[in-house]
């Protein structure tokens, strides 16, 4: 009997070691579950904080007033002034607006007016955006399009869509006035470049004296200089002549001196309608690789294989002169110089 007891008591000692060891495992499983689970928890909720707070940084902070007049001074001198029906503000530094009217300077006080249906400017780029109706105007001249961009720190601007330009000239005061579809101008150079199907005028100061037109593909006005430049598919109609080339020099300063006014170049053709004595009319063509134009004297000069066909006469020469409504043809050849009137 007692040795049955013993062995009893062993055995229930020893199951209880076995259930003290299950419960001990368990627990420590259990804690380290509870523990990742934690550590992850924590991970995704600073993961969370983490991309909320940069989108409530960028967030823009937008203000929208109605009629209002704006006005900005930068260096105690005014530099922007806006009235418009809406004005946004955005950060305190970009504006949205709508039926903007007003003006602005740049660096060196020149001053900028405009008008359109709707616009944008960026404070700290100094740029300004226009569409719709846009009209401005400064020193040199006005511009009307259907889309405008100024840089005011390059002192760009850059227009689009059905431009119309009524350009200056600041030595002779002649206004070109010049229809393309782009614009370019880079006003501290006074140099303006119109591309696709440009056409316009060249409009003297004087009633009196003669104006042009003309077409091309592209002109490049340098104001500083008083230079017009046409480049292909260039056509001149003044008076009598019509002048068709590859690419045309208008010198507008030299209208009055005996120095060359126009200069064409390249494929040149003229024709030119004469009025005879006997109160006919007669056309003159006239072909050549240059063609120098003064006005002064009213007369033309072709060099490069020129020659001129005036009714049934064939006029070839090393250099030929002629005249504006004159059927005298001066010749000047290799070897001699002569003169061919027909009777």
């Amino acid at each position: 009997m007692v040795m049955m007891y013993n062995e009893l008591q062993i055995n229930v000692q020893y199951g209880n070691r076995m259930v003290n060891k299950k419960s001990l495992n368990i627990i420590v499983i259990f804690g380290v579950l509870t523990a990742v689970v934690f550590f992850q928890s924590f991970n995704v909720s600073r993961k969370k904080q983490a991309t909320q707070i940069p989108i409530d940084i960028e967030r823009d902070q937008e203000t929208e007033f109605i009629n209002l007049k704006y006005f900005s001074v930068e260096d105690s001198k005014p530099a922007l002034n806006i009235n418009a029906d809406v004005l946004k503000m955005i950060n305190n530094k970009d504006l949205n607006f709508q039926n903007p009217q007003g003006f602005l300077f740049n660096e060196n006080g020149e001053k900028l007016t405009y008008d359109a249906n709707f616009g944008s400017y960026l404070g700290d780029k100094r740029e300004l955006s226009l569409s719709g109706d846009v009209s401005v105007k400064n020193a040199k001249g006005s511009h009307e399009s259907d889309r405008l961009f100024y840089d005011g720190k390059k002192k760009f601007f850059e227009a689009t869509g059905k431009v119309k330009s009524v350009m200056n000239d600041l030595l002779t005061r002649d206004s070109i006035i010049v229809e393309s579809r782009s614009m370019y101008s880079w006003m501290n150079e006074g140099k303006s470049v119109f591309n696709g199907d440009v056409v316009g005028k060249v409009k003297r100061r004087r009633i009196y004296e003669e104006s042009f037109d003309f077409m091309a593909d592209q002109l490049e006005l340098n104001q500083l200089n008083s230079l017009v430049t046409l480049s292909n598919n260039v056509k001149l109609d003044r008076n009598n002549y019509h002048l068709e080339a590859r690419k045309a020099e208008i010198f507008l300063e030299n209208y009055n001196k005996k120095l060359k006014y126009y200069v064409l170049y390249d494929d040149i053709k003229l024709v030119e309608r004469l009025e005879l004595r006997n109160g006919k009319t007669q056309l003159r063509r006239a072909y050549s690789e240059k063609l120098e134009g003064y006005m002064s004297e009213a007369k033309v000069v072709l060099s490069g294989a020129p020659r001129v066909e005036q009714g049934n006469d064939l006029i070839k020469g090393y250099q030929i002169t002629l005249r504006e409504n004159v059927e005298l043809v001066e010749v000047d050849d290799s070897q001699s110089s002569f003169e061919l009137k027909r009777n």
